[in-house]
């Protein structure tokens, strides 16, 4: 059994070598523009230099394997891998020091200039992960490329490091024009479960691609939103300020029992007597960037805080009589929203197995949301129209706009 998996291996191996070999000569043939050129050229000959030292690459980028779905759906684009977000990332197994070094070796002689970064000053040593084991590299000839090392665990998943665990990571970031904003991945340790995987040619250079495409995106943004939420969770925990799970993440609880797979961002809400000064400085202080701050403490007040490609949104709610309700303010306008509930408690309940409240009156609170018919999935929502319970709420004089609108990039 060893030995034809080994017949395997080798085989495989010499099919995608041959393959990236022939499609540096194809390059020449392809009508693409300069930057495609150069993008493919580079591309071409850091995933034949990974075949040569028998190194599978994954393509994990989202933009990309989108991009793969539509091309093969007849929607043509000219250089798939160009559509990759800057930098363009890929993923390859962790099999060695000996390996690493080897790699960085060949690729500064093909022209690259390398930099590894590691695992040296992690937040928290993950079972079974050394100190100073690589965690990525950062290569460029023409364009950069980031290549994120996935190490086999346990439990039948991949693990990645965290940047910011090599204290060098800001200024290797700036020496090749990036930014940790700007990185499309390991702005924080993760995991992916093990996909299946086929060899597919994109722009006639041999990958690896999840064989599940619509799947594996689907997790992944789940997967992002559950370590977001699970983030808010332990922080807002620490300060002993009480949450719920509010709009469209309180609807996929209901509904799917799951996070909304196209939802870009985590809802949740906080009474206003719960505020507190210290909730936006936990924040910051452990990875979070605010977006915006619209509104006071007394009125209307929502923050919007992103944490890589997703935005947490914190809702604050007021007492109204018989009603709750929280605010929302058009940036470009000054207008004012409110969004009104008729007044609820809150349960505990078990979501995606972490320990977070609901309101108890939970079709209540959705219907008044999304209507009658919030059972059916909805991709498009205008905020300032779209829910049942929207209300016109006046506008923020001009003289205050500073003040309760901030909006940051």
């Amino acid at each position: 059994m060893k030995k034809k998996s080994a017949v395997h291996l080798c085989l495989v191996g010499g099919l995608i070598l041959l393959t990236a070999q022939l499609s540096l000569l194809v390059l020449l043939l392809y009508p693409y523009n300069q930057y495609h050129i150069h993008f493919l050229k580079d591309v071409g000959a850091f995933v034949n230099i990974s075949s040569k030292l028998h190194m599978s690459v994954f393509v994990v980028d989202s933009e990309t394997l989108q991009h793969f779905i539509n091309q093969k759906n007849e929607h043509k684009t000219q250089c798939v891998l160009c559509e990759a977000r800057h930098p363009a990332t890929f993923v390859t197994l962790f099999r060695g020091f000996k390996q690493s070094v080897e790699f960085m070796s060949v690729l500064q002689e093909a022209g690259f200039h390398v930099v590894v970064l590691q695992n040296t000053n992690p937040p928290e040593v993950p079972s079974g992960i050394s100190i100073n084991v690589p965690i990525c590299y950062l290569l460029k000839r023409n364009i950069v490329i980031h290549l994120v090392l996935f190490h086999e665990r346990e439990g039948n998943y991949w693990w990645h490091g965290n940047l910011l665990s090599d204290p060098r990571a800001i200024s290797e970031l700036s020496s090749f024009g990036l930014s940790l904003h700007s990185a499309q991945m390991m702005k924080t340790e993760g995991a992916f479960d093990k996909f299946e995987t086929e060899l597919v040619h994109m722009d006639h250079i041999p990958v690896l691609i999840p064989k599940d495409i619509s799947r594996f995106l689907r997790d992944t943004r789940s997967s992002r939103a559950w370590k977001l939420l699970s983030k808010a969770k332990t922080l807002l925990d620490k300060l002993g300020v009480r949450f719920w799970l509010s709009s469209g993440t309180c609807l996929g609880y209901f509904r799917q029992c799951d996070i909304i797979p196209y939802s870009k961002d985590v809802d949740i809400g906080i009474f206003i007597t719960d505020y507190s000064e210290k909730i936006l400085p936990e924040f910051l202080d452990h990875g979070f960037t605010l977006k915006h701050w619209f509104g006071r403490v007394n009125d209307s007040l929502e923050l919007s805080l992103s944490s890589g490609e997703l935005k947490l949104d914190i809702f604050f709610f007021y007492e109204d009589g018989q009603f709750l309700w929280n605010g929302g303010t058009q940036a470009k306008s000054g207008r004012k929203f409110k969004y009104v509930f008729p007044r609820f408690t809150l349960c505990w309940t078990e979501f995606l197995e972490l320990k977070v409240r609901v309101p108890c009156e939970t079709q209540a609170y959705i219907e008044a949301n999304y209507g009658s018919d919030w059972f059916t999935p909805v991709t498009r929502w205008d905020w300032k129209s779209s829910p049942s319970n929207v209300r016109e709420n006046g506008e923020w004089p001009a003289e205050d706009w500073a003040e309760v609108m901030r909006v940051y990039n």
